[in-house]
């Protein structure tokens, strides 16, 4: 049982919650039964911290910490009183069928949405820029619901991957509301494709989207001038899902 906010190891795992000691320790938290228990399928379980007075039954590490300890390190306004630490992976896209590229996106959620729906419907992997929102921040991790540790997500500058993309025989296409847009729907699929989504202000960024074989936009009713950019990205991944076929 932890006791006091003197011990070593409890300020470590305090420490998590900043991104820059996430990025140095190569560790982050997650919270709560459902992810926990998807950390340790993906094998990345290190720890489990549980609140004074919680059971958890888990083959894994456990620590017990006083209450108002535990409070701190919890982030929801009501804690189920149990956390994990965990390791993060070396991610490597092998396939390059179906990537969504994230540009500049900082709501947390939104980012959880869309590593959610690109495991859903069959992405290959996330690529986001390295001034998006961090990926192991604990409000994306609780959005993916456990999606996080099953798809393969690398930070990189946008404008050279798209290059390496293409140079690779990827076709990238940007969502943009322009009057020379493709509609979404007269988009023919390919064997290779790539999209990028953008800041839910300022969209994709202008040089980016130079850069791209075409730019797309969803169809919608005049009422409507955008959509959310985790609603926005899922559609566009639906529409272009890797599930066909299998």
């Amino acid at each position: 049982m932890i006791t006091s906010k003197d011990n070593h190891t409890y300020k470590r795992w305090l420490k998590l919650l900043q991104k820059k000691y996430r990025q140095k320790e190569q560790l982050f938290l997650v919270e709560g039964e459902h992810l926990i228990l998807e950390a340790k399928k993906a094998g990345v379980l290190v720890d489990v911290l549980l609140c004074e007075g919680i059971i958890f039954e888990v083959d894994a590490p456990v620590t017990y910490i006083k209450k108002a300890l535990f409070e701190k390190l919890t982030t929801t306004v009501t804690s189920a009183g149990m956390m994990a630490v965990c390791a993060m992976k070396e991610a490597e896209i092998q396939k390059k069928n179906r990537l969504l590229l994230v540009d500049g996106v900082q709501d947390p959620g939104n980012l959880g949405t869309l590593i959610r729906s690109a495991l859903a419907f069959g992405f290959d992997g996330l690529v986001v820029s390295e001034d998006t929102v961090d990926v192991y921040n604990e409000k994306v991790v609780r959005a993916t619901q456990g999606a996080l540790f099953n798809l393969p997500i690398l930070r990189k500058h946008l404008m050279d991957y798209v290059s390496h993309l293409q140079q690779s025989g990827v076709s990238v296409f940007a969502t943009a509301l322009t009057n020379d847009a493709a509609k979404l729907g007269h988009v023919l699929p390919t064997e290779s494709m790539a999209f990028i989504v953008g800041n839910e202000g300022t969209g994709v960024r202008a040089s980016l989207i130079a850069c791209c074989d075409e730019c797309m936009v969803i169809d919608m009713m005049p009422q409507v001038e955008s959509l959310n950019v985790g609603v926005a990205g899922s559609i566009l991944m639906y529409q272009f899902n890797g599930l066909k076929g299998v």
